[in-house]
């Protein structure tokens, strides 16, 4: 007679969100086994490098098939066989309901309103899932033994041909037993207070054994030969930055961190090579940086914490490749590992590009052999246009695969926010540290960690990013990226950082004597969404947006007026194809205009008006749209001027 015995699962719950809140855990390589892959809207007609349609970009509404179930009809966005575990959903902008099936199972595991599941008010609280800068996103293993299938249905209009959507997921080796999903609160919410505290936790300058070098001698290093053990955190301490100085005097923070290349070896090899601002996590100067492995403070405090295993000892060097006079401090903290068969090296490397963006093409973010794991990468783009840089799909291949396993649908997608927004934010696994505007012009620092969402390899991993830029210009394109690998992997090929200061790049001008659109305060709006919007060729490089009211609808800005009399009345607006016909009222001035045509931007004389001293409300009401435009009926203002008579 056979006896059966039970085994306990070899994937639980609790050890997945390990797997997110533990950076130990992305020092061994998994056990058991597994690939994750990526299902996303990506243009289907993306087939083959070096065919026209390889940079295609109709990355909306792309689903893998549509079923009628129970009288509607629910888009497919993910469908896999197991076992397997769902580690990422994200879009920008969620439509319907969300359902997730598990094991053939008619009945969804997890049901509720997409965009509710993935802002954290659908059961799973911030940071787990959390809306930045315009990108959805929810990270939590919903595990499956033998199948697991994602839809969104039609309850909104927008789900039908319109969605964006990222689903990542991990396939484990078969055989593999996992623990069935579960949604338990205990979990859920220790999971968030974890990520939470690691973020808002403030680093200290108190509790660390600090050394103080002065780059102007050249290199410096910090050397251990003592293991096994592991480097859980490199800070530097920066010295006050000279704010008057000029852009280009080194003695400027983002000068010093792009002059200067991190040099780490463990045991024996050749690990890191990356500059030290790029390393850290502030390639163009330095800003509050909050996320699980990288830490910056306003007074020039950095923390990079990322583990670093090392068998017998390891050797951190900064080469000073340019002559900077000042002086930073630099400590190490350590602490007991217990080296196996699983343990890997921490390797970085640095890219830039310095070029024009035409013809498009795929950016070799890395190239590597070996056995490892791909966890996070950080970039920086010196723009001189606001004109959005980052249309490019992010193409991951792995173990020589024909066709990659990780299509995206853009670079912001990738990094975790929507629609090139420009606003800053910060999370545990990705931030937008700097954006200068207007729009997405000048400096821009962007980064992504995957805890869960890492990507195993086990010979090798090939990471591509489209440089798809919708104007013909030059740009400047640095980016850095972690993985481990087992000890004699192939190492970093980086490129030398000298030659890749950031460059200055003038900032917008204002009109003089213009009241702004976007400083405009509004006093009333009873429809639709206003934004500030940021462009070249504008004053103060930007104009408030109001977009999607519906007819009837009004705006009403706060106009300030330096003296009573008569005013001639010139506004500076936007017109494009989805723009509306505007009624605009200013005292008693009234104007009528079709702002639909190509987009641009055109001065209009609105006329004359007696006007008093103080405050007057310029009112913008909509009267409907143009039979050829898109029906969004929207309005741009860059600046009004009011010139005395």
């Amino acid at each position: 007679m056979l006896s059966l015995v039970l085994l306990a699962p070899q994937v639980t719950l609790a050890g997945l969100i390990q797997d997110m809140t533990d950076p130990g855990t992305l020092t061994r390589y998994p056990d058991p086994a597994y690939i994750t892959r990526q299902a996303s809207s990506y243009d289907r007609a993306s087939v083959k490098p070096g065919d026209p349609t390889w940079f295609a970009n109709a990355d909306a509404g792309q689903f893998i098939r549509h079923e009628s179930v129970d009288g509607r009809m629910e888009h497919v966005l993910m469908d896999a066989s197991g076992p397997g575990c769902i580690v990422r959903i994200w879009s920008p902008n969620p439509a319907g309901v969300l359902r997730v099936y598990l094991d053939g199972d008619p009945k969804p595991a997890l049901i509720g309103n997409t965009a509710a599941l993935l802002s954290g008010q659908g059961g799973f609280p911030s940071p787990l899932a959390e809306v930045t800068s315009s990108g959805w996103t929810l990270h939590y293993p919903i595990t499956y033994q033998k199948s697991a299938k994602v839809t969104v249905d039609d309850s909104d209009k927008d789900a039908g041909g319109k969605m964006y959507y990222q689903v990542q997921y991990r396939t484990y080796s078969a055989g593999t037993s996992v623990e069935p999903f579960s949604v338990n609160s205990a979990q859920v919410t220790g999971a968030a207070q974890k990520l939470t505290a690691a973020v808002d936790k403030p680093p200290s300058t108190q509790d660390r054994d600090w050394t103080t070098h002065d780059l102007a001698m050249g290199s410096f290093g910090f050397a251990n030969g003592r293991g096994p053990g592991v480097i859980t955190e490199i800070a530097f301490q920066l010295p006050p930055e000279p704010k008057d100085a000029a852009w280009t005097d080194p003695r400027r923070w983002h000068n010093i961190l792009r002059s200067q290349q991190m040099i780490v070896k463990i045991d024996g090899e050749k690990c890191v090579d990356a500059p030290l601002g790029d390393f850290m996590g502030v390639p163009v100067g330095v800003w509050p940086l909050k996320t699980l492995p990288q830490t910056a403070t306003k007074d020039g405090l950095l923390v990079f914490r990322l583990p670093m295993p090392y068998r017998d000892g390891f050797n951190i060097e900064v080469e000073c490749s340019a002559k900077v006079r000042t002086v930073v401090k630099m400590a190490v903290k350590t602490a007991p590992y217990r080296w196996d068969d699983r343990s890997m090296h921490l390797y970085a490397q640095w890219k830039a590009y310095k070029g024009g963006t035409r013809p498009m093409a795929d950016l070799e973010f890395l190239r590597t052999t070996g056995k490892g794991v791909y966890v996070g990468c950080n970039v920086s783009v010196d723009n001189p246009v606001a004109a959005w840089w980052g249309e490019g799909d992010e193409k991951i291949s792995i173990d020589g695969e024909g066709f990659p396993s990780t299509f995206g649908t853009g670079t912001e997608d990738f990094f975790g926010y929507g629609w090139c927004d420009p606003h800053l934010f910060m999370h545990p696994f990705r931030s937008q540290g700097r954006c200068d505007g207007p729009g997405n012009k000048g400096h821009t620092c962007v980064s992504r960690f995957q805890y869960l969402d890492r990507l195993p390899f086990t010979n090798q991993f090939h990471f591509d990013l489209e440089l798809w830029h919708w104007a013909d210009c030059q740009v400047q394109y640095g980016r850095t990226v972690y993985w481990y690998a087992m000890p004699g992997s192939a190492g970093p090929q980086s490129d030398e950082g000298v030659e890749f200061l950031p460059p200055f790049i003038d900032g917008p001008v204002k009109v003089k004597g213009a009241v702004e659109g976007e400083e405009a305060t509004i006093l009333e709006k009873s429809g639709g969404e206003t934004e500030v919007q940021g462009f070249d060729g504008l004053s103060g490089g930007k104009q408030i947006w109001w977009r999607d009211a519906k007819q009837g609808d009004r705006l009403v800005l706060d106009v300030p007026v330096a003296a009573s009399g008569r005013y001639r009345i010139i506004g500076k607006f936007c017109f494009a194809r989805d723009y509306g016909v505007h009624k605009m009222t200013l005292g008693d001035l009234s104007f009528k205009q079709d702002f639909f045509g190509e987009l641009g931007w055109k001065s209009v004389e609105l006329g004359k008006v007696d006007l008093k001293q103080g405050k007057a409300r310029f009112t913008v009401e909509n009267t409907g749209s143009n039979p050829k435009a898109e029906p969004r009926r929207m309005f741009g203002l860059d600046y009004l001027l009011l010139l005395k008579e």
